[in-house]
């Protein structure tokens, strides 16, 4: 838009610069542009042209505002996506350090424990106790400890 105002302007400054630098004067003019007659015009057509000129002079000064405002405003929220980026990755590199200093201050953990389920031959002859029914509370895998971090594999 900014180049076709630019555009608009050129060419409206032209024609108005050429219709003065041929104005002769009087209530009929011929219209002579290089070197070519190109129609008669009265003081009305004159008044008519020189008003199209300048509403096609400020269409292309609107272009050239409206251009140049969009672009401004490309720009603020360009600033303000990278501002954006800038914090989101001084945040991530925040909790990055606060997850490491975490999991330094950790005890590493040294033995594996597994509990059989209960209901196993191990497991029963261990707590002297026969199998209950298989609907009870106390039948239930007890969970696994382990000395795996998070986004450890357990396969290392």
């Amino acid at each position: 838009m900014l180049i076709l105002g630019l555009l608009l302007l050129v060419v409206s400054g032209a024609a108005g610069v050429l219709l003065i630098a041929y104005n002769h004067g009087g209530t009929e003019q011929t219209v002579t542009m290089f070197g070519r007659d190109l129609f008669d015009a009265n003081m009305m057509a004159a008044f008519v042209a020189g008003m199209v000129v300048a509403a096609v002079f400020l269409l292309g000064v609107s272009m050239i505002v409206s251009g140049s405002r969009r672009a401004r405003e490309n720009r603020a929220r360009y600033r303000e996506v990278r501002r954006e980026a800038r914090d989101a990755a001084r945040e991530r590199d925040r909790l990055a350090k606060q997850l490491a200093t975490e999991e330094d201050r950790r005890e590493p953990v040294t033995e594996t424990m597994v509990t059989p389920p209960i209901g196993s031959p191990v497991a029963s002859a261990a707590a002297g106790a026969s199998p209950g029914p298989k609907h009870s509370a106390s039948d239930q895998q007890q969970p696994a400890i382990t000395n795996i971090k998070p986004g450890d594999s357990p396969t290392k």
